[in-house]
């Protein structure tokens, strides 16, 4: 709605007024099943299943020293907030590792992002690899040291899956419904400001061993316990049966 209301209003108008009681919603996650409600005045039923994804082969990793954005390019995302958190975190500035972007989007807002990169001297650290497909994607994933996904709103986020089936833990935003990377002992639920994030990277960076190795040896048995479609898809045919 924010960014082509002219477009979107006129169907959104088409829903409330001739199907919203005769469909069914589908949401990811409580802030998404409560901002569907919002958009209607009368009852509205929907269904609150997450997304499920075929668990992808563990590949061989090869561990590099880089920190990893994956996804479009695109000012929700608030990749300008994680670079300009980069610049501010003096473990992140003083280390080995650098930033791999990966991912394609609206030409401008990439050029401001190389700009700024520029701008706060962070050339040498900052990598952009332009889009990253299959098995290409899931030996990127594996091999990376973390993943970031900074997000100011984010329904639900498959990169995080992505990444954590590969092992690899994984600092989501607030605006996602990830609060159980901290609660699980695989990732980062944090404020996506530059300090805030900056702070994460910091620890990050420095984390001893045997810490990062429990948050690796995690990720994947998460994924395959709670987001397994091939264990999990009885849940969407039992609701399939219902209706």
């Amino acid at each position: 709605m924010r960014h082509s209301r002219l477009r979107k209003w006129p169907i959104l108008r088409v829903y409330r007024s001739l199907i919203s009681r005769r469909c069914v919603f589908h949401s990811t996650c409580d802030a998404e099943t409560e901002f569907i409600k919002r958009q209607f005045s009368g009852p509205v039923r929907v269904v609150q299943i997450p997304n499920y994804i075929e668990i992808p082969d563990l590949i061989q990793r090869e561990p590099k020293n880089y920190l990893l954005y994956l996804g479009r390019i695109h000012r929700k995302k608030a990749i300008d907030s994680l670079i300009r958190a980069l610049a501010g975190s003096k473990e992140f500035f003083n280390s080995e590792f650098v930033l791999k972007i990966a991912g394609t989007g609206d030409r401008s807002y990439v050029e401001s992002l190389k700009q700024l990169t520029r701008d706060l001297g962070l050339c040498q650290k900052i990598e952009f690899i332009g889009p990253v497909e299959g098995e290409a994607k899931q030996k990127l994933f594996a091999d990376a040291y973390w993943t970031f996904m900074a997000s100011h709103t984010e329904n639900f986020g498959l990169v995080v899956l992505e990444s954590l089936a590969q092992n690899t833990p994984v600092l989501a935003s607030k605006g996602s419904p990830w609060e159980a990377l901290e609660q699980e002992h695989i990732g980062f639920w944090t404020d996506n400001s530059p300090e805030s994030m900056a702070q994460k990277i910091n620890e990050i960076v420095r984390m001893p061993v045997e810490r990062y190795e429990d948050h690796r040896r995690r990720g994947r048995a998460y994924v395959v316990e709670n987001f397994d479609v091939s264990t999990n898809i009885d849940i969407w045919n039992e609701y399939y049966a219902d209706l």
